[in-house]
């Protein structure tokens, strides 16, 4: 009787609805994630969508859930998310600068792209949520390598050669080993046409209540579009907009992965 009595749609559901507690995630991510056929979580998302559930980052774009969603939680105050802490500071950073602004989060030896406040220009800086970061060349995932215990660095980055994406990437691990240092000296991470040609990204760490890097925000322009007066602004309002996300979080409680 109580076999008859489950029902499976209703599962699926909350798999979806767990999966994206953790973060936005396309439709393809979603049902390799859940080992589910895409046509079922389309169809659950979609259900989702127009009960005011979830919601898409662009027509396209990945899914997140919305306030709607995060309102169903008894006492939200008390278990603060990631997003609803970090959302609110991104769309300021990104008014400020007018320069789409990104989240990423360490999983597992990975640092995830997890949130986006996109500007309005036509040229900009356009990447899919969930996205690896490469630690070696990535703004967002040189912010968080620079703080990593020094086994962990090792086993994420891995034995095989590090890949190149432009001219610019830098493939040595000595001289990856002298940018992370430079990194935690500075309080923030360049990344100038090392994964993308005529693109800079600075990005900058953040701290959970156990003071660990689990995460690192960063703002992207085109460089014909990043003087250096600008680029300095960008360094200053991206470690700024960190180390007060940084307090907050802590001021929190909040703890990754806990």
């Amino acid at each position: 009787m109580a076999a008859r009595n489950y029902v499976e749609l209703v599962e699926k559901t909350l798999r979806v609805l767990e999966a994206l507690s953790e973060g936005a995630l396309h439709l393809k991510g979603i049902a390799a994630r859940l080992g589910l056929v895409k046509s079922s979580v389309f169809r659950i998302l979609y259900t989702l969508k127009e009960l005011g559930y979830v919601e898409q980052t662009s027509p396209n774009g990945a899914y997140r859930l919305t306030v709607k969603a995060l309102g169903l939680a008894r006492s939200p105050a008390l278990r603060p998310t990631l997003l609803n802490v970090v959302r609110p500071h991104l769309a300021r950073l990104r008014d400020e600068l007018q320069e789409s602004v990104w989240l990423a989060e360490l999983r597992g030896h990975m640092v995830l792209l997890v949130d986006v406040a996109e500007a309005a220009h036509r040229l900009r800086l356009s990447l899919d949520l969930g996205d690896a970061c490469p630690l070696h060349a990535s703004a967002l995932g040189k912010a968080v390598a620079a703080w990593m215990p020094p086994e962990q660095l090792q086993a994420a980055l891995g034995k095989a050669k590090l890949p190149a994406y432009t001219r610019k990437t830098v493939t040595r691990r000595s001289q990856v080993m002298a940018e992370l240092a430079r990194v935690r000296r500075q309080g923030y991470a360049v990344n100038e046409e090392e994964t993308i040609d005529g693109a800079i990204v600075l990005g900058a760490p953040l701290f959970d209540a156990r003071e660990r890097a689990f995460a690192a925000i960063s703002v992207a322009a085109p460089t014909a579009r990043c003087t250096g007066r600008k680029r300095e602004r960008m360094i200053q309002a991206v470690k700024r907009t960190a180390a007060g996300l940084s307090s907050e979080l802590a001021g929190l409680g909040y703890r990754a992965g806990g």
